[in-house]
């Protein structure tokens, strides 16, 4: 779908991290992120919760972001950090969990991205975006 990007992979033991953190959560209705990790490697993470929110329509609604991220301008916004980590070209792999949190919530959803995207090491922020967040192909 984006230029030079590859296809993220499913990765179990990501996806047990992601579980283990999701089983954990006391569906009071905040979305805090977890810090995970796997084996020393910082994990990035997307949260979401909603009722009827099966994890296609939490991805489904963080790309939407897209419709916000200026290629022309990249960089880290809130606004956008869903669709930045999702796209994230040297984030390959990627395990995902939920928690029904009853009616009220209804579903929590926690993807995460080995290796963490949205990084910027140093220097430039919009250095790393313009390396990472790749175009749609035409």
């Amino acid at each position: 779908m984006h230029e030079d990007t590859p296809n993220l992979t499913w990765n179990d033991d990501v996806a047990k991290v992601a579980q283990n953190y999701a089983d954990a959560y006391t569906c009071n209705g905040e979305l805090v992120h977890s810090g995970n990790s796997l084996d020393g490697q910082s994990l990035g993470e997307n949260l979401a919760y909603g009722y009827n929110f099966a994890t296609a329509g939490a991805v489904d609604a963080w790309y939407d972001e897209i419709n916000q991220y200026n290629y022309s301008d990249p960089g880290y916004s809130e606004a956008t950090g869903h669709f930045t980590q999702l796209v994230w070209k040297s984030s390959t792999e990627i395990g995902c969990a939920y928690k029904y949190c009853g009616s009220y919530l209804g579903y929590y959803i926690v993807c995460n991205y080995l290796p963490i995207g949205n990084l910027v090491l140093i220097g430039d922020p919009s250095y790393f975006f313009e390396r990472n967040v790749m175009p749609l192909k035409s």
